[in-house]
């Protein structure tokens, strides 16, 4: 993140990350985008009457505090994968892959949960 230009940012693995958040910006941000699926756990990171939106494909919190709060369902969309795809080829972005399959027929048996 520091990378890119962050100058400071909080894990999703923080065990408070509102909390984690007002240490640097005490009175809270004024918006914030929950792409790690926090919820009401990233929303006492926003200030009163800011803005919060949550990128998931579950429900976005509940407004409190006068918070403005929106809900962003991911679609498909072809046009945007071919770009983010040569923005992977190019080494633009950063793929983070924490383990591969082979896709073979008859080479997996049972079913695949994937848990946060």
């Amino acid at each position: 993140m520091r990378e890119l230009g962050a100058e400071w940012f909080v894990p999703r693995t923080a065990p408070d990350p509102a909390a984690a958040v007002r240490e640097s910006v005490p009175g809270g941000v004024d918006g914030a985008i929950d792409a790690a699926l926090l919820g009401v756990r990233a929303l006492g990171a926003v200030r009163g009457r800011g803005a919060f939106v949550a990128v998931a494909a579950g429900s976005a919190p509940v407004a409190l505090r006068g918070i403005r709060v929106a809900n962003v369902w991911i679609t498909a969309d072809g046009p945007a994968l071919a770009h983010l795809s040569a923005l992977a080829a190019d080494g633009r972005l950063t793929l983070r892959v924490a383990d591969t399959l082979p896709l073979e027929a008859g080479s997996l048996r049972g079913r695949l949960v994937l848990t946060l």
